[in-house]
């Protein structure tokens, strides 16, 4: 998880310089406003789903979840059989 949170940090990281120098020059040029507009997006929409990954992530309780592999193996003996 925290490698996860390392490259998410690195590509938000990268997409505010992106939007720094696309803002800086954009000007009147539509092409670059509207380029700028999408990498606002873009960087909002990564926070807003890594929040959401964590809320979920704290709802989920492992010791809750039954035990999946139990499951599978009983569907792979029928099968086989």
């Amino acid at each position: 998880m925290i490698s996860e949170d390392i490259a998410l940090d690195k590509l938000i990281a990268d997409i505010d310089e992106q939007i720094e120098v696309v803002g800086a020059i954009a000007g009147d040029s539509a092409i670059l406003v509207e380029q700028f507009r999408i990498l606002q997006e873009c960087r909002d929409a990564l926070v807003n789903q890594n929040l959401n990954i964590q809320r979920l992530s704290e709802l989920i309780d492992e010791e809750d979840l039954p035990d999946f592999t139990t499951i599978l193996e009983a569907n792979q003996d029928v099968k086989n059989d």
